[in-house]
């Protein structure tokens, strides 16, 4: 059964590029570090092997948020929306 995450990261400049491009493999891009999405099992299994496989343990940090369903969070932002922007560093 799928769950609802939410995925940020905070990681060396160096493996930026890499991580969110994993990450947009499986997820919605929200704003800069942060995506969300349902994952089922073996999606979350899949995507930790290869973000593990990039970020540096030491150094790099990536969060799950795992939910429900998308119905449990409600959200909202102040100030100017999200670019959109596909160049990542």
């Amino acid at each position: 059964m799928a769950r609802y995450y939410i995925v940020v990261y905070d990681v060396n400049e160096e493996r930026v590029a890499k991580v969110h491009r994993i990450l947009r493999a499986y997820l919605q891009w929200r704003q800069r570090s942060v995506f969300e999405g349902y994952l089922e099992g073996n999606e979350v299994r899949e995507l930790k092997r290869k973000l593990n496989s990039v970020i540096n343990e030491e150094e790099d940090s990536v969060l799950f948020y795992s939910l429900p369903s998308d119905r449990v969070v409600r959200s909202f932002h102040l100030g100017r929306p999200p670019d959109e922007f596909d160049n990542v560093i």
